[in-house]
C-alpha cells in the first residue's frame, strides 16, 4: 500500500511538473537539433566536459571478465590467489567492476593507473579480458538533494545523480617506458592525487606493481537526463582534441568557482 502510494505520488508529481512547464519531453533521446525549447550540449562540448571529469577525477571503476580456467597456464602466484581467495567455480566470462585509483598525468586522455599485478582486474586483463573503465561526476557525496527547486545550486534539476554526467572508456591498457617512471613525472602526478599509493608504488616489498595508461579506443559519454544533456558515443578524435585551456575553462555541475587571485588584479 506505502509503495504503490508513493510511486503513484511521483508519478504524480512528474506528470505535473510536464503539465508547469508545457514543454515536450525527451528524458531518454536527445532532442531533434532544431528543438525550440531545449538546448542540449554538442559533441565536442560533451567530450570537454568528460575530460574535466577525468582531470577532476581520483577513481573509477576497472570493469573486466573472468577468463576460461586452465590450470596449466596459470602461473604458480595466479594458482594460490585463486585458492587463497576462494574463487567460485562458473564464472568464466562473467564481468567483475572494480575501484581503481586513476590520473590525468599525460593530459592526452589517457588515464594513468598503477597496476598491481596481483589484484584481480589486471590478472583479467593480462589472460586476455577485454576492459573498460567507468567514470562519473559527483562533486559531494554529503548533501541531500531536494526533488524540488534548485536550492540555488548550479546543478540540473532535478538533483539527483542520476542527471549528472559519467561516461565509459574502452580500450586497452600499456605499459609506461620506464624513463618516464624514473624521471619521476608519472609517480609524482599519481603520488599528489592518491598520497597512500606511496605505499606501493613500483618496487615496493608487498607487492609487484608498474604504471600503465589506459588507451583510450571508444567513449561513450551519458550526459544526464536525455531533455538537457548529450548521451551516445563520442569520436575519439573528439576525446583527443580537447585542448588543456579547454579543460581547464570549463566548470562542472555543482564544482565550486576558484576565487580569483588579489595580485592578478594588479596585471
Amino acid at each position: 500500500m506505502h509503495l504503490s502510494w508513493t510511486v503513484s505520488s511521483l508519478l504524480g508529481v512528474a506528470s505535473a511538473l510536464s503539465v508547469t512547464h508545457n514543454e515536450p519531453q525527451h528524458v531518454f533521446s536527445n532532442p531533434p537539433v532544431d528543438e525550440q525549447y531545449y538546448k542540449i550540449p554538442t559533441v565536442h562540448e560533451s567530450a570537454v566536459m568528460a575530460r574535466r571529469i577525468l582531470h577532476l577525477a581520483s577513481q573509477g571503476t576497472l570493469v573486466t571478465s573472468f577468463p576460461e580456467k586452465d590450470s596449466n597456464s596459470n602461473t604458480a602466484m595466479e594458482q594460490d590467489v585463486e585458492a587463497q581467495w576462494g574463487l567460485p567455480s562458473g564464472l568464466e566470462g562473467s564481468p567483475i567492476g572494480l575501484m581503481e585509483y586513476i590520473g590525468d598525468c599525460e593530459k592526452d586522455g589517457n588515464p594513468t593507473l598503477l597496476a598491481i599485478d596481483i589484484a584481480t582486474p589486471f590478472r583479467n586483463y593480462k589472460a586476455g579480458s577485454n576492459i573498460s573503465l567507468a567514470v562519473r561526476w559527483w562533486p559531494t557525496q554529503t548533501h541531500t538533494y531536494s526533488f524540488f527547486g534548485n536550492g540555488g545550486e548550479d546543478i540540473p534539476t532535478p538533483h539527483t545523480p542520476a542527471a549528472l554526467p559519467r561516461f565509459s572508456l574502452h580500450g586497452r591498457l600499456e605499459e609506461f617506458d620506464m624513463t618516464d617512471v624514473r624521471n619521476a613525472k608519472i609517480p609524482i602526478c599519481f603520488v599528489r592525487k592518491h598520497p597512500d599509493s606511496v605505499l606501493w608504488q613500483p618496487g615496493n616489498d608487498v607487492h609487484s606493481s608498474k604504471y600503465v595508461r589506459f588507451v583510450v579506443e571508444e567513449v561513450f559519454w551519458f550526459g544526464g537526463f536525455g531533455d538537457r544533456a548529450r548521451i551516445g558515443w563520442i569520436p575519439v578524435e573528439e576525446w583527443r582534441n580537447v585542448t588543456k585551456q579547454e579543460v581547464d575553462e570549463l566548470r562542472l555541475p555543482g564544482e565550486k568557482k576558484q576565487k580569483k587571485a588579489w595580485w592578478k588584479d594588479l596585471l
